[in-house]
C-alpha cells in the first residue's frame, strides 16, 4: 500500500514536470464587441465634469513656458577657439543675463 502511494506520486509528479503548452486563442476585436454588449455605463456625469474641469486646468498649466524662445543674439565662437574655450571665455555669458522672473 506504501509503495503503491510511492509511485503514484512518482507519476504524479513526472506529469506535472512536463511541460504541456496549451493554445490559448488571441484576444480580438469580436472579444471586446461581445463584452460591451453586456457594458454598463460606471462613471457619472458628475465625475465626468469633474474630470472635464480637471483636464482644461490641467492643459492650462502645461502651456506656461510655450513661448520660449533664447534671445536673439547669440555669441559666436572665437576663430581658433576650441569647443572647451567657446563655453569658458570670459564675457561670452553676457548676452544671456536676462532676468527670467521680471
Amino acid at each position: 500500500d506504501m509503495e503503491r502511494k510511492k509511485r503514484r506520486a512518482h507519476e504524479a509528479s513526472e506529469v506535472m514536470a512536463e511541460d504541456v503548452t496549451e493554445e490559448v486563442e488571441e484576444i480580438k476585436a469580436r472579444h471586446f464587441e461581445e463584452s460591451m454588449k453586456y457594458a454598463r455605463r460606471s462613471v457619472s456625469d458628475a465625475d465626468i465634469r469633474k474630470y472635464k474641469s480637471f483636464a482644461r486646468t490641467l492643459q492650462q498649466s502645461r502651456g506656461f513656458g510655450g513661448e520660449f524662445k533664447f534671445a536673439a543674439h547669440r555669441p559666436q565662437a572665437r576663430a581658433g577657439a576650441n569647443a572647451t574655450d567657446q563655453f569658458s571665455a570670459a564675457g561670452d555669458d553676457a548676452a544671456f543675463d536676462v532676468d527670467l522672473l521680471n
